[in-house]
C-alpha cells in the first residue's frame, strides 16, 4: 500500500463500511492509535467497535470521499455516506429508511500507519431523519 496520506485517508474510510476488514483497519493502525472525539480519547479496540456498531445499524452504505487533501503527514477527508437505518441507532429503533449524512476527518499519518484522528459529522441531519 502506498504511504500516500491521502491514499491512506482514502483505505481509511473504505474500511469504515466494508464487512470483514477488521484486521486490516488494525494493521492500518499505528501503536497507540488515539481517536479524539469531544467526549475524549480513545483507543483502536473503542474505534473498531463503533465502526461495528455503526455497520450493524445502518447497512447497504454507499459512500464517497468528496474531498482528500494533504499537508506533509496529516490528511483530511470530506465524506457522504447513503445507508439503510436497519438497527439501533443513538436510541432509535430501526426504520428502514434510507437516510445520508456527511463528515469530515483529519488524521495524521507516522511511517504509513494511522497515529491519531479527529472527525465532525453532521449528525442532527442523521438524527432528524430517524424521528
Amino acid at each position: 500500500m502506498s504511504a500516500d496520506p491521502v491514499d491512506l485517508a482514502r483505505r481509511y474510510v473504505d474500511l469504515w463500511y466494508l464487512p470483514g476488514t477488521e484486521d486490516e483497519l488494525r494493521a492500518l493502525l499505528a501503536d497507540g492509535y488515539v481517536h479524539h472525539t469531544p467526549s475524549g480519547d480513545f483507543d483502536t479496540e473503542f474505534l473498531v467497535g463503533s465502526l461495528r456498531a455503526i455497520a450493524a445499524a445502518l447497512t447497504d452504505p454507499e459512500w464517497q470521499v468528496v474531498h482528500a487533501l494533504a499537508d506533509g503527514p496529516i490528511a483530511s477527508v470530506y465524506v457522504t455516506v447513503e445507508a439503510t437505518h436497519s438497527g439501533e441507532l443513538f436510541g432509535l429503533a430501526a426504520t428502514g429508511r434510507r437516510v445520508t449524512t456527511a463528515g469530515a476527518c483529519f488524521m495524521r499519518f507516522e511511517h504509513g500507519r494511522l497515529a491519531e484522528d479527529w472527525d465532525a459529522w453532521a449528525l442532527q441531519t442523521l438524527v432528524a431523519q430517524l424521528s
